[in-house]
């Protein structure tokens, strides 16, 4: 079975709690590197959401 795909809120607590793990100053540079790639993988699929949303949003607008 897929996993579910998370909410954008859900998107961007994982996004903050990596950029706190990244800002603790505690990781290894082995592990700050996937932390940030993973962070940029969430960041990238957040601005997916809100374009996606945005454009839902605008074809509401226009079809009045």
């Amino acid at each position: 079975a897929r996993m579910r795909e998370p909410t954008f809120e859900e998107a961007l607590q994982e996004l903050e709690k990596t950029i706190q793990d990244l800002e603790s100053g505690e990781l290894t540079l082995e592990d700050s590197l996937k932390k940030f790639e993973k962070g940029m993988k969430i960041q990238a699929f957040c601005r997916r959401k809100l374009d996606r949303s945005t454009a839902q949003m605008n074809r509401i607008l226009e079809e009045d």
